[in-house]
């Protein structure tokens, strides 16, 4: 065999062991902290948590923004009609009734900023609980370090 026969077989053979990155479909078996997960088309084989890596945004459900609304903002007056009644005093003078006050309140926001600095967002599901992984979530995960390791980069939904 030459030594260019040597050289052709020897990459090939690396290039076969190297594993490229993989995506695959998979699904939740366990709630964290204990996650697990079951890639499709392999029911049997269930990936441990050790094996596991999450993207953060599937963890964290507090995360902390600041939202600028680009401009200043403003809202229209409104008015509100209201009547306020005063209640008799237990003091004298005696003829002292009970009597309405009708008012009216008008309120108006020109060129006010709606800005909110360092506020938290609280990712929900549909159920107002933490929106987290759970049982029987699909998954898109990406397999790396010759399928040693995986890496849940998202949720999926299939319509």
């Amino acid at each position: 065999m030459s030594l260019g026969e040597l050289i052709k077989q020897h990459s090939m053979k690396s290039a076969r062991s190297l594993k490229m990155l993989e995506l695959m479909e998979a699904e939740v078996t366990k709630d964290p902290p204990e996650l697990e997960i079951k890639l499709k088309g392999s029911d049997r084989l269930i990936i441990p948590k050790e094996l596991i890596v999450v993207a953060e945004h599937l963890c964290e459900v507090k995360q902390k923004v600041n939202l600028n609304a680009g401009s200043k903002t403003e809202i229209g007056k409104q008015s509100f009609d209201m009547t306020i009644t005063q209640m008799p005093h237990p003091l004298p003078p005696p003829n002292n009734t009970p009597h309405d006050h009708p008012s009216k309140l008008e309120v108006a926001l020109a060129d006010r900023s709606f800005d909110m600095q360092e506020g938290e967002v609280h990712y929900i599901n549909d159920d107002k609980k933490d929106d987290l992984l759970k049982k029987g979530d699909k998954v898109m995960v990406m397999t790396f370090e010759g399928g040693q390791k995986f890496f849940i980069i998202d949720r999926i939904v299939q319509y």
